[in-house]
């Protein structure tokens, strides 16, 4: 494969827009998090690369101002990634391959790449996605659970006596006011659902990503904290193309 200087690579999630430069060795020190296009933009002025890849949970219409906005700033290649049905030794459980959300994807592809028994892939974010992963490669399945600001949300606007604008900090301690009390309920049951899976699977080494995977750690939960999963993730599945396109 030749050789590239650099590579852009851009996790576009529910609420900010992650982007980190990298080569095939390995992610590099330059990157951040941006809110919005516009401080995506600001962010990147300046910043050269040779082909970008990039990882979207966000609707068409961002896609496509996204794809025009690094067109505008920098005329290269641009990959945007999806599940496959297989990549490298991993392979999806998903009848129709490319359902499987491709966040979820690109963590297992990173999780096998440095584990080679049996994972557990948790990433705690607007989502909380928990998928297995064979030692021999195969995707087990997995769980999606409501994220802690999901169900935040869903008991403020479907209740009328329950209003919580934000949650307080992370405790499972039971509550002695309503906010108190949502709180810990909700952290309960966020720490509770992915240790639920986890006892199951007592084989499965835990791996941890997500928003709110500090929080869950501080809450007590056994799991190695990987917060680029997904980039690195998304840089595997870049080499992988980029590989088949030359040989």
């Amino acid at each position: 494969m030749t050789t590239m200087a650099a590579w852009l690579l851009l996790d576009v999630g529910n609420t900010a827009i992650k982007w980190r430069l990298a080569d095939e060795h390995g992610l590099l020190e330059s990157g951040g998090v941006a809110a919005d296009l516009s401080a995506l933009r600001e962010a990147l002025r300046g910043v050269a690369w040779q082909t970008s890849a990039v990882s979207s949970v966000a609707t068409d219409e961002f896609n496509a101002s996204l794809r025009d906005m690094l067109e505008a700033l920098h005329a290269a290649p641009m990959w945007h990634a999806t599940a496959d049905a297989r990549c490298g030794d991993l392979i999806n459980a998903y009848p129709k391959p490319q359902q499987l959300g491709v966040d979820r994807w690109l963590a297992m592809l990173a999780a096998r790449a440095g584990n080679r028994g049996p994972v557990c892939v948790i990433d705690a974010g607007t989502a909380i996605t928990i998928d297995l992963v064979s030692a021999s490669g195969q995707h087990e399945g997995g769980y999606i659970l409501p994220g802690v600001e999901l169900m935040r949300r869903a008991l403020t606007n479907e209740t009328g006596r329950i209003q919580v604008p934000e949650l307080a900090s992370p405790t499972t301690q039971a509550g002695a006011d309503s906010v108190a009390c949502v709180s810990a309920g909700i952290w309960h049951a966020a720490l509770g659902g992915v240790q639920s899976v986890l006892a199951e699977h007592p084989d499965h080494a835990p791996l941890l990503t997500g928003g709110s995977a500090d929080a869950l750690l501080e809450l007590g939960l056994n799991a190695e904290s990987r917060p680029d999963l997904v980039l690195d993730g998304l840089r595997l599945w870049l080499r992988h193309k980029l590989d088949d396109r030359v040989s």
